[in-house]
């Protein structure tokens, strides 16, 4: 194991900016230096909160995603559904040269799939694309980590 870890390495780098750097930023150039620093500070930590929790959302979001296309995938029209089938072999199919790397080009795949179930399926109501928002619900909630909860030091 390499130490220190990436997000030690991060909040380290947070924290000699919040102590070391923004309160020594003169006042007399209208904040912005200070604004600045804040805001770097905030994306170091929505770095180190993505570090720290985007492979398992990432696989949990394709895991996901995956069974939903699977199931609806047989009820759409015929060419929808070969576009739909193609994206889950070729999802499989991928080779990154990382865990995250991978996982992300498989989402894309498998996103660029249930766009096409979506605009396959026009009547709202339609249990397919019922299961589709309850899967980005999902995401959204796995994505929290780093899009809210990561806003914890000063703001600019």
């Amino acid at each position: 194991m390499i130490e220190p870890t990436v997000p030690e390495v991060l909040a380290a780098t947070i924290t000699t900016i919040e102590r070391d750097i923004a309160p020594k930023v003169s006042a007399d150039d209208d904040g912005y230096t200070a604004s600045l620093c804040r805001t770097v500070a905030q994306l170091l930590r929505m770095v180190r909160s993505r570090v720290e929790h985007e492979e398992p959302a990432l696989a949990a979001d394709n895991s996901e995603l995956r069974a939903l296309l699977e199931t609806w995938a047989p009820t759409l029209p015929d060419e929808p559904r070969r576009v739909v089938e193609a994206a889950l072999r070729a999802a499989g199919e991928l080779d990154a040269p990382t865990t995250v790397g991978r996982l992300g080009a498989e989402a894309r795949c498998l996103r660029s799939a249930l766009d096409t179930l979506i605009a396959a399926l026009p009547d709202r109501d339609d249990p397919a694309r019922a299961a589709g928002r309850e899967y980005l619900r999902h995401q959204l909630e796995r994505q929290r980590p780093w899009l809210v909860e990561a806003f914890t030091g000063p703001r600019r």
